[in-house]
């Protein structure tokens, strides 16, 4: 599939005059027409709309809605709830539109519509608008072509031959004149799919005699793991109860003043925020009409059962709706997603057990195991066989991941705008960092490398004063076709994945737990540099049979630069659990613990500065 979105990319930057082109102009990246090369007439295709500079993601989400709405005169979002997915994450909006819904909606929102494709000097149609012409032609007649006795490759040799030059144009583009209105639309980008991607590691980082040598554990000190959950009622991640001298027995008491017993402070879900933004106009519309039932279907769909505020206390019915009636004022005077009234609805509560909802993927909970977990504390026969490199530090559970694993860039980004705007709390920062083990294909012709919507989302991060830590990705070997139609492994440089590639992320690679001089980096583990030249990764950490914790209190092994990642997370806090004066300076922690790794003597694209050495960058300040 890959190469035939490779063709498809290829035919949107076809030759100009003789010369072919590298970049194309229109706000639209060219891996969203690929994606609509490839769908059916009427499929819907996820995007990921940034606004403009000049307007807030709520004008544009309450612009498109009442565009979409004015598209679809005949939809009733009572009896049904919107099939376009329109949310926001605070910043950027995620929408599943149709071809023509892009053409006729969405695009006439930009300044690159109303300005570069008519040229108002003469009065005539641009160059702009005969490729834009020529292109939307070419989609809409391969859409068509893929019916019962559909074959892509034939159907591509017909799109070289240009059988679509006979399509009729769309009316949307006949009716292309100059004309004065608001563009909030900036940019249309893919909402691309993301993947996931100890006791013996914890001493090849010199964790363990840090911590008895400075007397530190990581106390005092929050990370945040987004990934697909983290299992708060696993024994290893008990908090200390200080009467007993012992850890807690029990995770959740549902009568104490304070039920949550565990070093996971909350757990957030941003798995649900679309389906909430989604049936947001459905809901209060069901209210207004009395349909009661429908509103209470609409609870159900959107995952409303499970719901916190700051005590651990479900929501009401009335706070319900409250909250859905106030992010939709909100919305519809220009604010920005307010996250106190949007954050109870995806919190789930630590109070009860029995209605306690776990993760169903264990990934999140291995890493924050290799971060945080201290089983030394827990009685049993499997005492003291797991103690993470931090195992006093508390933890935030950002849940971006379904049960199988699969997510979107736009939970993930979701997750970050919702840590920035948590830290802005507070003087001080709540989260000090954040782990990010997670693996998204950096696409060279679409986006400038590391500045993709991620990437750019993780450095505004940093800079608010946040350490973000996260994996180079796993994609240092692979299966290549070779041109005799052989199939053959190889070594890839240039594989580090987003958000590995942001210039002010901490990204790790993986060498093996014990003997990382030996064996040197993971096979698996992406290289760098980037596709624009920096040196990545930064550093390597083990991520080689990793034993961690895993779901309904047990333990398993597992590999990949997601394991490494936590490591140095691991690193960072204990640097901050020593030195507070280095909280809100994440620059100078990514320094420190460059500037005293351990030197693997491999090649730098592959190692970074090397291995992080937690006894040295301490030992250093």
């Amino acid at each position: 599939m890959e190469n035939h979105i490779a063709f498809f990319e290829d035919y949107i930057l076809r030759k100009t005059f003789g010369l072919k082109r590298f970049t194309q102009d229109s706000p639209v990246f060219p891996e969203v027409w690929a994606q609509y090369f490839l769908a059916k007439k009427n499929d819907r295709v996820d995007l990921i709309l940034t606004p403009h500079r000049k307007y807030s993601s709520a004008t544009l989400l309450v612009s498109i809605r009442q565009a979409l709405k004015d598209f679809n005169p005949t939809a009733n979002f009572v009896t049904a709830p919107p099939f376009w997915h329109l949310a926001t994450s605070g910043e950027m909006l995620a929408v599943k539109l149709t071809f023509e819904e892009l053409v006729h909606v969405a695009l006439p929102m930009t300044s690159w519509w109303q300005n570069y494709l008519w040229d108002k000097s003469n009065k005539k149609a641009s160059d702009q608008h005969g490729w834009f012409s020529d292109l939307v032609k070419a989609i809409s007649w391969f859409q068509l072509q893929q019916g019962p006795d559909f074959d892509l490759i034939q159907t591509q040799q017909g799109l070289l031959s240009e059988e679509y030059k006979n399509q009729p144009i769309t009316p949307a583009l006949q009716e292309i004149k100059p004309q004065e209105a608001p563009t909030p639309l900036w940019a249309v980008s893919w909402n691309r799919r993301a993947r996931i991607s100890m006791y013996r590691s914890n001493r090849t980082i010199k964790a363990e005699p840090s911590r008895r040598l400075f007397d530190i554990d990581g106390r005092g000190i929050t990370w945040a793991v987004i990934d697909s959950g983290i299992d708060a009622t696993h024994p290893g991640f008990r908090a200390f109860d200080p009467v007993k001298e012992q850890a807690y027995q029990a995770p959740f008491e549902p009568n104490d003043r304070q039920p949550n017993k565990t070093r996971i402070v909350a757990t957030y879900d941003f798995t649900k925020l679309r389906k909430i933004l989604t049936n947001l106009e459905g809901a209060i519309l069901a209210e207004n009409v009395k349909t009661k039932n429908r509103f209470k279907k609409i609870i159900k769909t959107s995952d409303l059962t499970q719901t916190s505020d700051n005590q651990n206390n479900k929501l009401s019915g009335n706070e319900i709706r409250t909250s859905i009636n106030d992010i939709e004022k909100s919305l519809k005077n220009g604010r920005d997603l307010d996250w106190s009234v949007i954050a109870p609805l995806i919190r789930i509560p630590h109070r009860d057990i029995n209605q306690y909802e776990p993760p169903k993927h264990p990934h999140g909970t291995h890493v924050a195991g290799i971060l945080g977990a201290n089983m030394a504390l827990t009685e049993g026969k499997r005492s003291g066989t797991i103690v993470g490199v931090c195992p006093a530090i508390e933890i935030y559970d950002l849940r971006v991941f379904e049960e199988d694993g699969t997510g979107d860039e736009f939970s993930i980004l979701a997750a970050l705008q919702f840590v920035r705007w948590l830290n802005r709390q507070k003087d001080q920062p709540i989260i000090h960092g954040v782990n990010m083990s997670m693996s998204l294909k950096h696409e060279v012709r679409n986006y400038a490398c590391g500045r993709t919507p991620i990437c750019e989302e993780c450095n505004r991060l940093v800079g608010q004063g946040a350490i973000v830590v996260a994996a180079a990705g796993n994609a240092g070997r692979s299966l290549f076709t070779l041109e005799s139609g052989f199939k053959d492994e190889g070594y890839r440089d240039v594989s580090i994945t987003d958000p590995g590639n942001a210039e002010q992320v901490i990204t790790v690679g993986s060498t093996h737990r014990n003997k990382p001089h030996s064996y040197g980096v993971s096979y698996f583990s992406s290289r760098g540099p980037t596709g624009d030249g920096r040196l990545k990764p930064d550093l390597v950490a083990p991520g080689e049979k990793i034993v961690s914790l895993y779901p309904d209190e047990m333990e398993e092994r597992l590999d990949g630069t997601s394991m490494a990642a936590p490591h140095v997370s691991g690193a960072a806090a204990l640097l901050l659990a020593k030195n507070r004066e280095l909280i809100g300076e994440p620059g100078k922690v990514k320094h420190i613990l460059c500037s005293t790794a351990t030197d693997l003597n491999r090649e730098k694209y592959f190692q970074g500065a090397g291995l992080v050495d937690v006894l040295r960058a301490l030992q250093s300040i």
